[in-house]
């Protein structure tokens, strides 16, 4: 018991914790407080978690009114597409959205292996549940809800659920 009180202790001092902290606080700061200030648009009655983070181009995400992301989600915008999430939509906790591949190499960092952008569309009303990916070209129409852990490639129309990997047409929600 003692022992382990011991290494816990050591691991607090050690240059290794300290590095991890400050990386934690920085991501923190750039990816989601600063990011804020520079988001497309943004509208005071957004619920953004704290560990909301935005990437790179925040400048390419708008959202509408009354939208609520949750934690621990990722949205990153590239530098040549946009995202759009309309009024009243509901983001689960660690959901994932891209308008890229991230297919780039090390050494040529601006040719993507893929090619593979686009812009991601969320309608009003939406509903997206946890653990959700949204990957480039994502259209999601009006009211329509995407289950837990579904993987979006492509268009999902108004009023309907998708769910899966990748996302299927469910139903139509009246």
């Amino acid at each position: 018991m003692k022992v382990n009180r011991l290494k816990k202790i050591r691991m607090i001092f050690s240059l290794y914790f300290w590095k991890q902290l400050y990386h934690l606080f920085s991501s923190f700061i750039t990816g989601n407080v600063w990011a804020r200030y520079k988001l497309g648009k943004y509208d005071s009655s957004t619920d953004i978690n704290p560990t909301v983070r935005f990437g790179k181009n925040p400048e390419k995400i708008f959202f509408d009114k009354n939208i609520s992301i949750g934690f621990g989600t990722h949205i990153y915008a590239g530098l040549h597409s946009k995202i759009l999430i309309g009024e009243d939509t509901m983001i689960g906790p660690f959901v994932f959205m891209t308008t890229e591949a991230f297919s780039e190499s090390k050494a040529s960092p601006n040719n993507p292996h893929s090619g593979h952008t686009g812009d991601i569309i969320i309608g009003k009303n939406v509903r997206i549940g946890a653990h959700s990916v949204l990957l480039p070209g994502t259209i999601i129409g009006d009211g329509s809800s995407i289950g837990a852990s579904s993987v979006v490639t492509g268009e999902v129309p108004p009023n309907s659920v998708f769910v899966g990997n990748p996302a299927r047409f469910v139903k139509n929600i009246q």
